[in-house]
């Protein structure tokens, strides 16, 4: 008897159909069955880590003299309470099974899922590894005839594993010390400390503090206008070693920029440099989930789980999407050769995508597509799955869309723009920089109208034509006032982007280096915290704890 175990009840059909089974016929309590093969799941996790009270019932009590309390590794596990049965069920079938296929999802903690019930249980059967992405038959079964032997995933596991109980550990340990000194001083609620969530308490602090303390000052720009050629062309002044400036290199002394007006209005005016420069842009990146959640937040104001349970959906029940916690934004070569049957499902979809679709390059060399740089995941996009007569409500569609617009992208040229810079002399050295920003051609800036769009240039006239050399005279000048302005308070766009580079907020030189390093090989992250499957959750629990935030 061959026995899978998949992480959730939609991966345990996918993966029976793939086995050419009907799970509308061949559906038991708990599992499928087709000949030998037995296809069980989980609800997530089935088990979790006893608690200091389960080792020793005097920990029951809070104490500080019971502190620090052991950390056990190897740790033992205990049933959920909302899961025995089907666990006796997994179980079962374990200790039956001549060999057994773990199916957790791919990544860390999909690995010690189904390990840790096999550890659980001293499982010594051979045990194969099955990766399933995408929740289609095509995909199901190219996984099926490509498992490989588990230990190969052992390291995923333990690391996952490593995590869990050193939260735990730590979480125990600095909870129950913090909570007791409070109620010496007279505070009684519980003091949760953890490594994810006490880090987001305080960079919410951090921030509001900065906020409500932040005194408005003034800072200065000067802008020239010069006659040069013939051409009218408006420059800003320079920062200069000469002019005082704060710390973000902002001219500060409103004295100090009146005299150099006096000074320069009438003066000579010569075009010390003068460059040309195109500029191409690549279509974005297909999304992670954090990328999706911050770009749907920012779009239609949808809260992180809230987009989180869209995409599960969107991936689960309507197989319209591959595998929703994904921490990577490539894709592998596979993807670019399915690239044809990937449109044509979107077309279908999403009808008003099919001119968008028809205008595609027929190939992609988008950096997008290198298979070194997938792990674990690939990149969310759309499946081979058409959504013909599938009901999606609003909400869904604007994230299959907003995924596929960036799947598109990839077959997209590049946009251009030429981007001219202009520095004029004027008195005692100083530099007046006039730019002026042309888009030659949109490319894939057409999927997104209105989202990528220019600061409209300060000089109407083309610069193009002026030389290095070239004379004329400062006509103008004019100062402009401007107040500094506190940081933004946090919203759920702003934070998740924050926990995607925590590091940042790190004061600490050595301690912001070793938390950078641990993102060292992953795009889009610097010295991050939590995990494309947390952070949401971690979010949604801050709002219970609003007497550790301040006001």
């Amino acid at each position: 008897m061959r026995v899978f175990i998949a992480e959730k009840p939609s991966l345990a059909t996918a993966i029976f159909k793939g086995l050419g089974g009907n799970p509308t016929t061949d559906k038991k309590a708990g599992y499928y069955e087709k000949g030998s093969d037995i296809v069980t799941w989980c609800f997530g996790h089935l088990l979790s880590l006893k608690d200091p009270e389960d080792y020793d019932s005097n920990l029951k009590r809070w104490t500080l003299d019971s502190l620090p309390i052991q950390t056990r590794f190897p740790p033992q596990y205990k049933p959920r309470s909302d899961s025995k049965k089907q666990l006796d069920t997994v179980i079962g079938f374990i200790k039956k099974a001549d060999s057994i296929v773990h199916a957790g999802d791919p990544d860390p903690e999909g690995c010690l899922l189904i390990d840790e019930i096999l550890d659980h249980v001293g499982n010594k059967k051979p045990v194969q590894r099955l990766l399933i992405a995408d929740l289609n038959d095509k995909p199901v079964k190219a996984a099926l005839a490509n498992m490989q032997p588990n230990e190969k995933f052992r390291p995923q596991t333990n690391k996952a594993l490593a995590r869990s109980v050193a939260d735990q550990s730590f979480g125990y340990n600095l909870t129950r010390s913090y909570t007791l000194k409070a109620r010496e001083k007279g505070f009684d609620n519980v003091l949760n400390i953890g490594r994810v969530i006490s880090s987001l308490v305080g960079m919410v602090n951090q921030r509001t503090l900065a906020n409500q303390n932040h005194e408005k000052s003034h800072y200065y720009e000067l802008y020239g206008t010069f006659d040069i050629e013939g051409l009218k062309v408006k420059g800003k002044l320079q920062p200069h070693d000469e002019i005082e400036l704060d710390d973000k290199n902002r001219m500060i002394d409103r004295f100090q920029l009146e005299v150099i007006k006096d000074a320069d209005k009438g003066e000579k005016g010569t075009v010390e440099k003068r460059e040309v420069k195109e500029e191409k842009r690549q279509p974005p990146m297909p999304f992670n989930l954090s990328k999706l959640q911050i770009t749907a937040s920012k779009k239609w104001g949808y809260k992180p789980k809230e987009t989180l349970d869209i995409v599960q959906k969107l991936y689960e029940t309507h197989q319209l999407l591959t595998y929703p916690r994904s921490d990577n934004q490539y894709l592998s070569e596979a993807h670019l050769e399915n690239a044809a049957n990937i449109l044509s499902a979107i077309q279908k979809t999403s009808p008003n995508l099919a001119a968008s679709i028809q205008s595609v390059e027929p190939t992609s060399t988008h950096k997008a597509f290198d298979g070194s740089k997938i792990e674990a995941h690939h990149a969310i996009i759309p499946t081979e799955k058409d959504g013909v007569g599938i009901a999606l409500s609003d909400k869904e569609r604007n994230i299959y869309e907003l995924v596929s617009k960036h799947f598109v992208g990839l077959f997209y040229p590049e946009s251009v723009r030429e981007k001219v810079t202009v520095d004029i002399g004027c008195c005692l050295g100083r530099i007046y920089r006039a730019t002026q920003t042309t888009r030659l051609t949109l490319g894939w800036e057409t999927l997104f109208k209105g989202d990528h769009e220019d600061k409209s240039n300060d000089n109407t006239d083309d610069l193009k034509p002026l030389q290095q050399g070239d004379t004329g005279v400062c006509e103008s000048l004019d100062m402009l006032t401007k107040e500094t302005q506190p940081p933004k308070y946090f919203d759920d766009a702003s934070l998740l982007k924050a926990m995607t580079e925590a590091a940042k907020f790190v004061q600490d030189p050595a301690l912001r280096k070793q938390l950078e390093a641990k993102d060292k090989n992953t795009k889009g992250e610097n010295g991050s915290i939590g995990t494309e499957a947390t952070r949401s959750g971690h979010i949604e629990k801050l709002g219970s704890l609003k007497h550790l935030i301040s006001v």
